[in-house]
């Protein structure tokens, strides 16, 4: 008898602050509080890092972002050292990963250690690869402001065509939703389950929710008027300038049409598990639901106030690192809620227990703390819009420790000089204990160790300059 299959959907950028079902109160998450009837739901799980390369690195290899050192979106892990690449050789399992996200699927290799790979299917940035096109231009710059470098521009018609079709694209091609939906992973999955005949494990990882927060009309159920001028804004490439104001308030603008992709996630994650159960297969499979990492809309940072997040580019705050997290073991649990600390660096944990027939959600629960960190944004910072003397109070590491006590979890964090301790009684509140983390966190970081996850320098890789537009344009530091 072949041994269960294993499937990780990965709803990106989800937190949980804004799922229903953990207490928000837009119904984003319908879908899942009904899972969650027949899985077991972790309330306080938490993400090993706040951006893609680090935590599905760490999700990958079981090993925290500072044992792995997979930092930079150009990273390479070691194959063997991923749970695909494991129970592919020692268990016979067909793997498969299915993904919009440039950084699993492009600019890393965390795509290769699967038998197959689906995505990303983006459009071009561009129509002429010899001509200008409105990213290769530093700054923000107007249609005319535009169609005067155009025309300087050796290929002038086909530079102007570059920027029309810029215009017309969603995004540029970074965010399509005809290719690029939740369903259509859904669809590419379903396929390639159908063809399997022996055990398989496979990731799904829909962006739906990440940037630019573009939901169908149907689940776009929240959005005030400052949210529509908000997506003009960004529709009309006239976004304010970074560390203003005025950026702060339409990064805070965005937040409604952020839970209608979340709602759009849970309804793409509610078509595929009706599918697997038409199938018969949910009941041979174990099913894990999360995210990894959360989103920043402004709020100000936990350790330092003066610094504000900027989606997930720097910061270990709850928006950032408290994730939903459901698993559902073949044949279903009956439903369960797990209060403790839970970290996603036990995936392949949870791997060996639906191979072995032990409890997989049991084993997301460490024995100690759990711990995340990011050493986002290094010195000298140049990514930064702002004055070199203003930029290090974004430098990382940032790190946080999580802690069982019997007053319920207890977050400690530091970066720099400044460290703090939360009480973190659920998604939706923290309370502040103390100005100190106690020493805990050097504790408990000291103890790591590298691991010989990470393979050669990123520093060396190069990588085609329509997939760094795609990172540029879906918000990330460059």
């Amino acid at each position: 008898m072949d041994p269960p299959n294993v499937l990780l959907v990965i709803l990106d950028s989800a937190r949980a602050r804004n799922c229903s079902l953990h207490g928000h109160d837009n119904e984003t998450t319908p879908f899942l509080s009904e899972f969650a009837d027949d899985a077991v739901t972790f309330e306080q799980a938490r993400a090993p890092s706040v951006h893609s390369i680090s935590s599905h690195a760490s999700i990958f290899t079981g090993y925290h972002t500072e044992e792995h050192d997979v930092t930079e979106h150009k990273s390479f892990v070691r194959p063997e050292t991923t749970v695909w690449h494991r129970i592919a050789a020692e268990h016979g399992y067909e793997t498969g990963l299915f993904t919009p996200n440039v950084i699993v699927a492009q600019t890393s290799n965390l795509a290769d250690v699967f038998d197959t790979c689906v995505g990303p299917k983006r459009a071009k940035f561009r129509l002429f690869d010899d001509a200008l096109a409105p990213l290769d231009v530093q700054g923000r710059l107007s249609p005319k402001e535009y169609a005067r470098e155009a025309l300087g521009h050796d290929k002038p018609i086909r530079s102007l065509l570059n920027g029309v079709y810029k215009k017309l694209e969603s995004r540029g091609g970074s965010h399509d939703p005809t290719s690029e939906g939740g369903d259509v992973y859904v669809d590419e999955f379903l396929s390639w389950v159908d063809e399997r005949s022996g055990p398989w494990a496979a990731c799904l990882n829909l962006m739906d929710s990440h940037t630019p927060f573009e939901p169908d009309p149907e689940y776009d159920n929240w959005s005030d008027d400052a949210a529509e001028r908000a997506r003009e804004r960004v529709h009309d490439d006239e976004v304010p300038e970074p560390f203003t104001d005025a950026f702060w308030d339409h990064l805070a603008a965005l937040e409604p049409l952020y839970d209608g992709t979340i709602r759009q996630a849970d309804a793409a994650v509610e078509r595929l598990v009706e599918a697997m159960d038409e199938r018969g297969l949910l009941d041979e499979t174990t099913v894990v639901v999360t995210s990894d990492h959360g989103e920043g809309f402004g709020e100000r940072t936990e350790l330092d106030t003066d610094v504000r997040l900027r989606h997930h580019s720097w910061g270990i705050d709850e928006v950032l690192t408290h994730v939903p997290l459901l698993v559902r073991s073949p044949g279903g649990d009956g439903g369960r809620t797990v209060e403790a600390p839970a970290s996603l660096t036990r995936f392949p944990d949870v791997v060996d227990a639906t191979i072995e027939g032990d409890d997989p959600a049991d084993a997301f629960v460490p024995e100690g703390d759990v711990l995340s960190s990011t050493f986002r944004i290094k010195p000298p910072g140049n990514e930064l819009s702002l004055p070199e003397p203003e930029r290090e109070p974004y430098f990382g590491p940032w790190r946080a420790v999580y802690r069982e006590t019997e007053d319920g979890v207890v977050k400690y964090a530091r970066r720099g000089d400044d460290a703090i301790e939360l009480g973190v009684p659920d998604a939706q509140r923290t309370v502040r204990r103390a100005d100190s983390d106690g020493g805990v966190v050097a504790e408990a970081f000291d103890a790591l160790e590298p691991q010989g996850v990470r393979l050669g320098s990123a520093a060396g890789r190069d990588v085609e300059d329509d997939v760094e537009d795609r990172l540029a344009d879906l918000g990330y530091l460059r």
